[in-house]
């Protein structure tokens, strides 16, 4: 349960620095999504942060109750935390829309949001493990497993954050690549000694397809009419 506080709220931090501080505007219903996620989670806790958060709910459950805009923003709020992740997918299209090159964009966002699922499901399914589950149950002490879940949310949160960037940078160099291709086909097609040299080669071709048509291989004689 504390990893998952853990998670929600620093993917609800960055999101949010993301969404004043960048352009990127489309994280804003994750961002939502997330610090809702964090705020549930913290209300199952049996501690006085749980009951905190379990007060801050009903406080808004009430209120909702006498303002049908209130209610309207909780429903959205909890349909967003059940939806994180399309919505991140969402924003991710939102940010090829407004991009100058939309194909490099979209090339782009396809790497950077496939690496971020694939490395979040490799560290599910370890945390998930046989392995992490019996070494975290043989821990007996409260505050020392307490600490273990803290530091698998913000793991959980590197690797995704790592796992994102790697299929970014890894757009990007296919771009960049695939750029100077292009840049070096066009360079050699506009300068004067290439296009001698094209016009060249084609006159060697025609050349020797006209000395194969009148000499016969292997025989070292050439046809006479």
């Amino acid at each position: 349960m504390i990893d998952a506080i853990v998670r929600s709220t620093l993917f609800g931090l960055r999101n949010a620095d993301k969404v004043t501080n960048t352009d990127d505007k489309g994280r804003i219903l994750a961002e939502i999504g997330q610090f809702t996620n964090a705020l549930t989670n913290t209300a199952e806790l049996d501690n006085k942060l749980g009951k905190g958060a379990q007060a801050a709910i009903s406080a808004m459950a009430t209120a909702s109750k006498e303002s049908s805009v209130l209610r309207a923003a909780g429903k959205g709020a909890t349909w967003a935390a059940k939806n994180v992740n399309p919505l991140l997918i969402g924003a991710a299209g939102y940010r090829v829309l407004i991009a100058d090159d939309k194909g490099a964009a979209l090339k782009k966002e396809t790497l950077g949001m496939a690496s971020m699922f694939f490395v979040e499901g490799l560290m599910k399914d370890f945390f998930k493990s046989n392995l992490f589950t019996n070494l975290k149950g043989k821990v007996k002490n409260k505050y020392i497993k307490a600490g273990i879940s803290i530091l698998e949310g913000i793991l959980f949160v590197c690797g995704s954050i790592a796992g994102s960037k790697a299929g970014y940078k890894l757009g990007e160099n296919l771009i960049q690549n695939n750029k100077k291709v292009s840049n070096n086909q066009s360079a050699l097609q506009s300068t004067p000694i290439a296009a001698q040299k094209i016009a060249d080669n084609k006159s060697v071709s025609a050349q020797d397809d006209y000395e194969q048509e009148f000499f016969i291989p292997g025989q070292g004689k050439q046809i006479t009419a």
